[in-house]
């Protein structure tokens, strides 16, 4: 919905170049990176290496056995070659890879629900009250994610004569992720999960682009992306599992069944106990496009632009489920061996298979005209059509989820004007927007399948309608000839226009499960944001310089989840960063202290729903560090 985001990295160099740095600070802190570029034939082939290794020490204090978890680290390196055999051909090949580790990693419980308190009531088991801050949990199974990802692109460049380039552009990338972890989030064993996730994808371009005359700009191509999506999760139920998950139905078990519990020893606990549940499941997706773009400025300050994509989709996927290792129920009394199968129906689920298809196609659109009012003011107009193909629901889905989800459509109009004023000394760019979005995607909360059984999560529905519309300044001020300033600062109301089968939050009271969103606040949309600093540099004898800086961001709180539950609020918060440090004057080395997070400002940085129905988990953000870093350039 946002659009897409557009990085260019640097190519190797025919000069010779090197940067190292260095960052140690506190908790275990360390960040390595490195970079070396050069020619490996003068003038035909030049090669770069970058690399960079970084680790930390986990903040969370396990209380189950006294352990810290949330140790991570990763470590990458990147490889290009640059191969220039005449002024008309170049050939550039990029291959990285990167790994990342983490050791304990944990979900801080923010809020407990009404149906998790009762669970933990009759199973004897205390709750301590949610304090994500405390940075404590105690859990029997803390996961260790694993996260491996590899690329190799190359891009070929012919300049077909003075006025045309032919440009191709051929990648593959790979992404596979490794993890398990304590689902229930206790020291009980209830459930634990292993998660395996890979993703393949190639793609291929082929643009031409160019000029004709002196007032006209063209790009016209080619792009064809194939992708491939495995999923699968085993989850293994424990000991405590059978008295855990019948401990919030106790009067219903006893109204539908006659059966009366008191003690969780009274439930078999053979009833789930070693008992598996898998999921399984690929998807397969090809997309093809043909896109042109053509600029035109029929008078000199004046340049109209329009362009057109067509595209196709097509996405097949399957998944199933299926549960093993039950123990035989042979031997317990009839009513357990009638409720144990009911038990296992609802916690374990059937088999279940299932195959969606997907075909669509479509159109995007851009209009734009920017007017060049004078050397330092210009201003613009664009409109433009979007397209974000639709999919399907790679879960278990119900009678409110539909297995699969339509393509989201945007339409935007921006206004905006860039300037340079103040003998040059003061940037300032300013943004009007408004986009409306149809068949908007989000993640759903779906009711249960059954009466015992827990809601539904991970799929995706369509919002009827959104609004995203603000106000966006980007400024940058030479104050003084040593002291620089930046600004940015985004206004944002973003809102369901149309959603009346929206999620209610849990235990909302109203007894319902869907609920009308319309003119309400968009989810992970904060109303405002802000980000400024200061950068101040002092010329010092013998060729050295000393330099400071300050930094401050602040957003506005927001909901972190589509049904915005009591624990999924993510409250306001401003993060000032500071740093001091001696330099040369060439900048070929400098030594800086820094502290981020000045003011220890507790936040958070993310909520996620856990086992029970209005159970919140959430990452906090770092709490204050201090250290240094070392950079050497050459």
């Amino acid at each position: 919905t946002a659009g897409a985001l557009n990085i260019i990295t640097r190519q190797p160099t025919f000069q010779p170049e090197a940067n190292l740095e260095a960052s140690y600070g506190e908790r275990g802190l360390r960040e390595y990176r490195g970079t070396i570029s050069g020619p490996l034939q003068d003038d035909v082939l030049a090669g770069r290496l970058n690399v960079f290794d970084s680790s930390t020490d986990g903040a969370v204090e396990n209380l189950q056995d006294g352990a810290r978890l949330g140790d991570a680290d990763s470590q990458g390196l990147r490889g290009q070659l640059l191969w220039t055999p005449n002024p008309d051909f170049s050939a550039r090949l990029i291959a990285d890879y990167a790994e990342q580790n983490e050791a304990g990693n944990v979900l801080l419980v923010n809020h407990y629900s009404s149906q998790t308190r009762k669970r933990a009531k009759f199973f004897g088991y205390p709750l301590a009250e949610p304090d994500p801050y405390q940075r404590e949990t105690r859990i029997d199974a803390p996961g260790h994610p694993q996260t491996l990802q590899n690329g190799v692109s190359l891009e070929l460049n012919w300049d077909l004569d003075e006025a045309m380039r032919f440009t191709s552009i051929t990648a593959y990338r790979d992404w596979d992720y490794r993890a398990n972890r304590d689902t229930d989030s206790t020291a009980l064993s209830v459930i634990q999960s292993e998660t395996e996730l890979g993703h393949r994808q190639f793609s291929q371009e082929w643009r031409l682009s160019g000029t004709a005359g002196s007032s006209i700009d063209y790009v016209a191509g080619l792009y064809y992306l194939r992708q491939q999506l495995d999923r699968g999760i085993d989850t293994e139920f424990g000991k405590d599992a059978a008295p855990w998950f019948v401990g919030d139905q106790l009067e219903q078990l006893k109204k539908l069944y006659g059966i009366t519990f008191t003690d969780p020893k009274q439930v078999p606990a053979v009833l789930l106990d070693g008992a598996r549940q898998r999921y399984d499941g690929e998807q397969k997706g090809d997309s093809r496009a043909i896109f042109g773009q053509l600029s035109w400025r029929p008078i000199d300050p004046l340049e109209l632009t329009g362009g057109l994509r067509y595209s196709q989709e097509r996405k097949d996927a399957w998944i199933s489920r299926d549960a093993s290792n039950l123990a035989p129920l042979t031997g317990l009394p009839p009513v357990f061996q009638s409720g144990g199968q009911l038990l296992r129906d609802i916690a374990l689920g059937g088999g279940y298979y299932r195959e969606d298809s997907i075909e669509e196609d479509n159109v995007s659109s851009l209009l734009s005209a920017s007017y060049r009012f004078s050397d330092a003011v210009m201003g613009y107009v664009s409109w433009s059509r979007g397209y974000k193909a639709g999919g399907i629901n790679f879960d278990v889905v119900g009678p409110f989820t539909a297995p699969t989800f339509e393509p989201e459509r945007a339409t935007s109009l921006e206004l905006g004007m860039k300037t340079r004023f103040w003998d040059e000394r003061a940037l300032l760019d300013l943004a009007v927007y408004q986009t409306d979005v149809d068949n908007y995607q989000a993640l759903t909360y779906s009711p249960p399948t059954s009466m015992f059984a827990p809601p539904l999560r991970d799929n995706l529905i369509n919002v009827g309608k959104v609004r995203l519309r603000g106000i966006e300044l980007d400024s940058a001020w030479q104050l003084t000839p040593r002291l620089t300033g930046r600004l940015g600062l985004a206004w944002s109301d973003a809102r369901y226009r149309s959603f009346p089968n929206a999620p209610c939050p849990p235990e909302s009271g109203s007894g319902q499960w869907t609920c009308d969103l319309s003119g309400e606040r968009l989810y992970n949309a904060p109303e405002w944001n802000l980000s400024s600093g200061l950068d101040h540099t002092h010329p010092l004898p013998y060729g050295l310089e000393a330099y400071s800086g300050v930094d401050y961001s602040f957003r506005t709180g927001y909901s972190g989840t589509l049904e915005g539950g009591e624990g999924s609020y993510q409250p306001s918060y401003g993060l000032t960063n500071l740093r001091l440090g001696l330099r040369s004057q060439d900048r070929t080395w400098e030594v800086e202290g820094w502290v981020r997070n000045v003011f220890d400002r507790q936040y958070i940085t993310a909520v996620y729903s856990l086992l029970g129905s209005g159970d919140y988990g959430v990452m906090t953000g770092a709490e204050r560090t201090v250290g240094t870093t070392v950079r050497l350039r050459y």
